[in-house]
């Protein structure tokens, strides 16, 4: 193989890998810390929508680590009775939080 075929080879490798790192959800409804993995979702972060009854918790911005504990609270606190912490965008770090109340 030539240079420019390698080179192509490993772009559409990488290109592929990045598609399929669609943003992934967790659920823990009764305050599993493990959560259930879900499917990925289509490319776009906006294709993922909450399963029925969820809504956006807007009060809450932060990490994987944050998204879970402050969903296993809110249950423990009685102010929710499931969440489930999504990734916001691509690429970043940081969840979103949808209650089921």
């Amino acid at each position: 193989m030539t240079r420019s075929v390698q080179s192509a080879v490993h772009g559409t490798i990488l290109a592929a890998m990045l598609a399929l790192g669609a943003p992934q959800a967790f659920a823990a409804s009764d305050g599993n810390t493990t959560g259930s993995a879900r499917p990925p979702a289509a490319s776009s972060a906006n294709a993922w929508t909450p399963p029925t009854g969820f809504t956006r918790e807007d009060s809450f911005f932060g990490t994987a680590a944050a998204c879970e504990s402050t969903g296993r609270n809110g249950i423990a606190e009685g102010k929710w009775s499931a969440y489930v912490c999504v990734q916001a965008a691509p690429f970043t770090p940081f969840r979103d939080l949808y209650v089921k109340k």
